[in-house]
């Protein structure tokens, strides 16, 4: 089993859902292509954790997005979860950086600030599905139970973490618990008094507890039988063939002004930071692509 993998258990007479996860190699992964500060990277990689999670189940070309847009200095964090255990994400602002908070943490809360996160389910048929919901703290966890009690009134409890310095990451991780259909209300209660006992969980990571471990001590005695487990990668979609494809989309008027500059076109993904360079008789190529294109759509 690779470092970074998901747990997926059923527990209570399969009432209960949880899903655990560590993450350590995808976080560090994120802080090097984006060289995020510490908390930058305490606040994308909760949100990458957050996307591994609720995308544990995603089968074929089914996707999930999880963005937050705040006050705060880092404005905005973009995570998502692809089917077969791929994310991958990015901050607005990756140096944003904001002393320690009273308990001596990374203050994530802060650093996001007041906004909303909104999560967006894509489907291999149909439109993509969209719901927003208030922070709750900025912290990242409560903020997808919140979203699970308001926008799917699914009672859940949620714990993302990440244990860095500024030399690098040491471990992240976090659990997932959804209440399905059938399940007693008193369960919740159990859960969270089974978490309130818990270390925090990015400890529990790097004490080198397995994410089996982690779902196990969520449930409790509500017994927990795992279902499956996957590897969690940090892998990016993005392709010069898909680059070019968005830039035979700007268009003919586009294309010339890039073509006219006698210079190499940069072009930088936002999710990994791979760069993708075209000269400008490559400009010129595609600008004629363009023009292909238009003549064949208004003939």
């Amino acid at each position: 089993m690779p470092s970074d993998y998901a747990a997926a258990a059923l527990a209570a007479g399969d009432s209960v859902r949880i899903v655990a996860a560590r993450t350590t190699s995808v976080v560090a992964s994120a802080q090097q292509r984006h060289g995020c500060s510490p908390t930058v990277t305490a606040a994308l990689g909760r949100l990458l954790t957050g996307a591994a999670l609720m995308g544990s189940f995603l089968k074929g070309r089914e996707r999930i997005t999880l963005q937050v847009n705040g006050t705060g200095p880092v404005r905005g964090i973009v995570a998502e979860a692809s089917a077969g255990g791929r994310v991958r994400g990015y901050p607005l602002r990756p140096r944003a950086e904001l002393p320690l908070n009273p308990a001596g943490k990374f203050d994530v809360g802060g650093v996001i600030g007041e906004g909303y996160l909104h999560v967006t389910r894509s489907f291999d048929t149909g439109q993509p599905y969209t719901s927003a919901v208030p922070l709750a703290t900025g912290e990242v966890g409560d903020d997808l139970a919140r979203y699970f009690a308001h926008s799917e009134q699914v009672p859940s409890v949620v714990a993302v973490g990440v244990l860095a310095n500024p030399g690098g990451v040491i471990a992240a991780g976090g659990f997932l618990a959804n209440l399905l259909p059938g399940a007693a209300e008193s369960t919740i209660n159990v859960l969270e008094e089974n978490v309130r006992g818990l270390p925090h969980v990015s400890t529990l990571i790097r004490e080198r507890m397995s994410p089996e471990q982690i779902v196990e001590r969520v449930a409790g005695a509500l017994g927990a039988r795992v279902t499956h487990v996957a590897p969690v990668s940090f892998t990016c979609t993005c392709s010069r063939e898909r680059v070019t494809r968005v830039l035979v989309g700007l268009g003919e008027g586009e294309l010339d002004q890039m073509a006219r500059a006698q210079e190499d076109t940069e072009v930088t993904c936002d999710f990994c930071g791979q760069r993708y360079y075209f000269s400008p008789h490559e400009i010129g190529e595609l600008r004629r692509s363009a023009s292909d294109a238009a003549d064949a759509t208004n003939g």
